[in-house]
């Protein structure tokens, strides 16, 4: 807005909800603005413990970020250090690589094969040295999904002494045939494995900043020693904890999706733009050798998107998906400028 003058600024570059907030959230904010001098509970029990009963686990599993990303990052802290190696795939969400940084580790880059992790690739960088496996399924940046037989393969052939971190921002978006049945239960039975969630996609809560892990005890335990005490401030922990059942709005969320990215694909293709098949609620596409000039084009019209700016990505963007109105005005700024 300040940058190119324009008023209506159409997001599409973070992959918010494009429905909003999960309506018994913003309920529960509506009164707690007398609260704002006062600390949030540093463990806080009410919503790890509801998460513990939606996931049926104990609640010294759950570990709360301010968002999911900040469970990788107390992963790095917890368990990486100079000159232990963390595994991770090309392209995939670039947190990892930065929390690897910051701790001193090096991270083993394995590339995708047809944008899909490389799980032999991977399993083959392992190494004496290796301590965390990073995997975001669905991928961010590509949306593309690990099905649960490929995953439960791979997961079996990682060494124990290995922790692996599933990255599930987008999980509410696959489908429930696609999903590891199991996942959960391997951390019950004492498998070496985070699970990540968030409230920031299908709930809707992203200007809230929370999410969690779900691990084994002693994981957990080590996670929270690194963790900031008030991490989770008074109205995440109080909008989260009223969103965790709010089914109905995360169906809601994920038919306007599904129908939208189905269409939005649909109109990219008739502009001459492919994208990859998403379990997301987003689109990577190929914007081709005039990437830089689309987006700066559609920057002046007052629409982001997200352009990779990666080696060997360089001409795709990631393009999060909005309600019709907003695809619409979308696919007339492309029209634009593609004549």
């Amino acid at each position: 807005m300040r940058d190119y003058g324009v008023r209506d600024v159409l997001k599409l570059a973070s992959n918010e909800n494009p429905v909003g907030p999960s309506p018994r959230a913003v309920a529960a904010l509506a009164d707690l603005g007398a609260q704002a001098h006062q600390y949030p509970d540093s463990q806080a029990v009410a919503l790890r413990t509801a998460l513990a009963d939606r996931h049926g686990v104990s609640a010294e599993q759950i570990v709360i970020g301010s968002g999911s990303v900040e469970c990788i990052d107390l992963v790095a802290r917890a368990f990486l250090r100079p000159g232990d190696e963390a595994i991770v795939g090309f392209p995939s969400f670039p947190r990892f690589q930065i929390a690897c940084q910051v701790v001193g580790c090096g991270a083993v880059v394995v590339p995708h094969q047809d944008w899909r992790f490389d799980l032999d690739g991977m399993t083959a960088a392992v190494s004496d040295s290796t301590r965390v496996v990073f995997v975001d399924n669905p991928c961010n940046p590509v949306g593309t999904h690990i099905g649960p037989d490929k995953l439960a393969a791979f997961l079996d052939r990682i060494p124990p002494e290995v922790l692996v971190v599933l990255d599930e921002a987008y999980h509410e978006f696959v489908p429930t045939e696609l999903l590891l049945p199991d996942e959960i239960e391997r951390i019950k039975n004492g498998h070496n494995l985070v699970v990540l969630r968030t409230f920031s996609k299908a709930h809707g809560l992203a200007g809230l900043r929370i999410g969690y892990a779900i691990a084994r005890p002693e994981t957990a335990r080590a996670m929270n020693r690194v963790r900031e005490a008030f991490n989770a401030g008074v109205y995440a922990q109080a909008g989260a904890l009223a969103a965790i059942d709010d089914d109905d709005h995360v169906r809601d969320v994920i038919a306007l999706v599904s129908t939208e990215r189905d269409w939005l694909a649909g109109e990219l293709a008739r502009l001459g733009f492919s994208t990859i098949p998403s379990e997301t609620n987003f689109l990577f596409t190929q914007l081709g050798p005039r990437a830089g000039e689309l987006n700066q084009g559609l920057l002046e019209r007052g629409i982001i998107v997200r352009p990779m700016v990666a080696p060997g990505i360089e001409t795709w963007a990631r393009i999060s998906i909005p309600d019709r109105v907003g695809g619409q005005r979308l696919i007339t700024a492309l029209e634009e400028l593609v004549a």
